[in-house]
């Protein structure tokens, strides 16, 4: 039997591996319904679902395929996440993020996104969304407008041998510090007093249960770090890398959401297409000069 051909009997076999971890569960999702739709099993397991602050500390959101379908996974995750959702953007005439360019907007009253707290919360006020005038929304960088042409006709390219933009997406501990500050909080609240007098004791168990947890935020939040903003990709970055290993953007910035990724992703492809500008400006202005007469006024 030909290599392709055990290849393709072995699709669909073997164990669960996993071949992408995300932070933002909703990428996940996507990259899910991609395979899906390529005839592809795959499952999005959150390792810390019931609280988000943990999720990064447990190793974020993970999709996994079974191990015979690996290859063809990786040639249809291989493109760039989100090079393919621009290349469809081109094509979508409609209302454009003037912030982003993207075309994923929306006119609502109100993007019910974010965390359960705030969705649930929303839910609950429903009768009091019908007053809400309806804006425009952007469901990539969460811009929100009231001007429909606000936005460009199409979006800035980038020009063959420009760099792809990624950036430095910060990230803290701040959510695992706080919960090991609770537990060493609780811990000590309930042991260290015992072998003390009982007003001291109270006053230090008080002081543990409190204090504790504000020094593991603020030390989680002080121990930060940097991820490839590339949607689908957050690799670990280095201080010392310019640009991503694993999806080779290059590093333009920091963020410090993965929303704002979109926006100045824009922002760059706008300035490098100003700054081409500018040198074509002066490279005509040089060649018009050229060509004046020599005794030319002006």
């Amino acid at each position: 039997m030909p290599y392709r051909d055990k290849l393709d009997a072995a699709s669909g076999t073997g164990k669960l591996i996993t071949v992408r971890r995300y932070l933002d569960p909703v990428a996940a999702q996507m990259d899910r319904t991609l395979l899906s739709a390529n005839g592809i099993e795959s499952h999005v397991f959150e390792a810390a679902s019931y609280n988000p602050l943990l999720s990064g500390a447990a190793g974020g959101t993970q999709l996994q395929v079974r191990e015979g379908d690996l290859r063809r996974v990786e040639g249809l995750l291989e493109v760039h996440p989100g090079e393919a959702a621009s290349n469809d953007d081109e094509e979508i005439a409609g209302v454009r993020c003037p912030r982003c360019e993207l075309a994923y907007c929306f006119h609502e009253r109100l993007r019910l996104e974010g965390s359960s707290a705030a969705t649930a919360l929303a839910i609950l006020a429903t009768p009091l969304l019908l007053f809400l005038p309806r804006r425009w929304h952007c469901h990539k960088c969460g811009h929100v407008w009231d001007d429909p042409k606000e936005g460009p006709a199409a979006m800035t390219k980038l020009e063959e041998g420009d760099p792809r933009p990624v950036f430095r997406l910060r990230r803290a501990h701040s959510g695992m510090g706080l919960f090991l500050g609770l537990l060493a909080g609780f811990c000590g609240a309930i042991l260290v007093p015992a072998a003390l007098p009982r007003g001291a004791g109270g006053l230090l168990a008080a002081t543990l249960l409190f204090g504790a947890p504000l020094i593991g935020w603020a030390v989680g939040y002080l121990w930060q770090y940097d991820l490839c903003s590339e949607p689908g990709c957050r690799t670990a970055l280095t201080s010392d890398r310019s640009a991503c290993p694993r999806c080779s953007g290059a590093i333009a910035g920091v963020v410090r959401s993965a929303d704002e990724h979109y926006a100045a992703a824009a922002d760059f492809r706008r300035e490098l297409s100003a700054l081409r500008a500018a040198d074509q400006a002066r490279e005509g202005e040089k060649k018009r000069r050229k060509k004046r007469p020599a005794g030319a006024a002006g």
